[in-house]
């Protein structure tokens, strides 16, 4: 086993398959489930080695099918088998395109899997409060996650509708934004046409882009138009109006991360309001859930602390009244003490908790949490993941 055999098909794992954008007819021949099975026997025969504690659990992390550091299902859990996780959740926004991939792949590579969806709602007592909830910068901005997602939607539902209009309305928001950066780079640097929003489709699997997909095709033109590296920080500080250390221009997560900053937020050139039509009522969001057979869950943010979570027993208390029984943590955002009270005061309440590490950006992170391995919280995380299997299995089984 060469070095230059598994880079090839860890390779793999990063390319288009058959059915999205980029995918060259003839050109593969391995799909991504292929090359995963083939490192997979590699890793058995041990010509690769794990590099993880053993057991960890995440049930919560995006793949590329909405934006993520993972280029595909499979890449996403190959590295969970590489962590050498035990049980371990695809967590995409908005869709749940990826599920029947990342189920095939953690099949094959002997890790436990768990289905989950995420969005984000309006919760209308907090937004007429003006308190935001678990987004910090917005007032009533709501995300909640469909855990254990266990069927499609029924045909013709009202989740299927509601889903439907939201992803239209992102859709269109993200095409204004790009139209506008497009224009704001001509202002900037008498470059016309620099984007197109072809661009930005071309990095999604299934033409279903994010915010983040427009600052990564803005960062993507930067790099093919200025490859001089001093003509690019140039280029970068006077189109973001900030300063580019050499050091964020060559990382590239960390740069897309500016380039959103500076251009597509609230009060920045390319910045598009959301439309109302974006974001369902929380009522609305729990029904969805429902719908895809799942356990509707709350994210606690946990740290920032906003208004909304300041009082925890007051938000399980509307939580309780909304039917929401459940909630998940990003253990890294938080303190152990903050963690600590999260948890614990789930636990008088019988609720379960899910923990994961989201990956949402392409900035590369460990997949399991610095708290998992702590025995304060650990028990907590493997009674939440033993709820989501059970509860898929049940629903299997009908």
């Amino acid at each position: 086993m060469t070095a230059q055999a598994r880079a090839e098909l860890e390779s793999r794992l990063r390319r288009p398959d058959l059915g999205e954008n980029g995918f060259e007819a003839g050109s593969e021949s391995l799909t991504r489930l292929d090359a995963l099975e083939d490192l997979v026997a590699l890793l058995d025969a041990g010509k690769i080695s794990a590099t993880g504690e053993p057991g960890g659990i995440n049930t919560h992390v995006h793949t590329a099918k909405s934006f993520s550091y993972f280029a595909s299902p499979s890449d996403a859990v190959w590295q969970a088998r590489l962590a050498d996780l035990a049980i371990f959740g695809i967590n995409d926004h908005y869709t749940i395109a990826g599920h029947p991939e990342f189920d095939a792949a953690c099949r094959i590579a002997g890790v436990e899997p768990l289905f989950s969806m995420e969005a984000v709602a309006t919760w209308d007592e907090a937004f007429r409060a003006g308190a935001t909830v678990n987004d910090p910068s917005n007032p009533g901005r709501t995300y909640l996650t469909a855990k254990g997602v266990t069927r499609d939607f029924p045909p013709g539902c009202q989740g299927e509708r509601d889903l439907a209009t939201m992803n239209a309305a992102l859709l269109a928001r993200n095409r204004e934004m790009t139209a506008k950066l497009c224009a704001w780079i001509e202002t900037k640097l008498g470059k016309a046409d620099a984007l197109d929003f072809d661009d930005v489709l071309a990095l999604t699997p299934h033409g279903q882009p994010t915010e983040r997909h427009v600052s990564e095709a803005a960062a993507r033109y930067l790099e093919s138009e200025f490859t001089d590296e001093n003509a690019r920080r140039e280029a970068g500080e006077t189109l973001l109006e900030t300063e580019v250390t050499v050091e964020t221009l060559r990382d590239n997560a960390s740069f897309q991360n500016l380039v959103r900053a500076q251009t597509l937020k609230s009060g920045k050139p390319a910045f598009v309001e959301e439309s109302p039509e974006a974001f369902i009522p929380v009522e609305r969001m729990v029904s969805l859930s429902l719908d895809l057979g799942a356990i509707p869950t709350y994210p606690v943010l946990g740290n920032p602390v906003t208004p909304w979570e300041e009082d925890l027993d007051a938000l399980y208390d509307r939580l309780e009244d909304l039917e929401i029984r459940a909630i998940e943590v990003i253990p890294d955002r938080n303190t152990a003490e903050r963690l600590l009270d999260i948890v614990e005061k789930a636990a008088t309440r019988g609720f379960p908790v899910f923990n994961g590490t989201e990956h949402n950006t392409k900035s590369e992170q460990p997949l399991v949490d610095k708290f998992f391995f702590d025995e304060r919280f650990r028990p907590h995380f493997e009674r939440g993941a033993r709820v989501l299997i059970e509860h898929q299995k049940a629903r299997e089984s009908g």
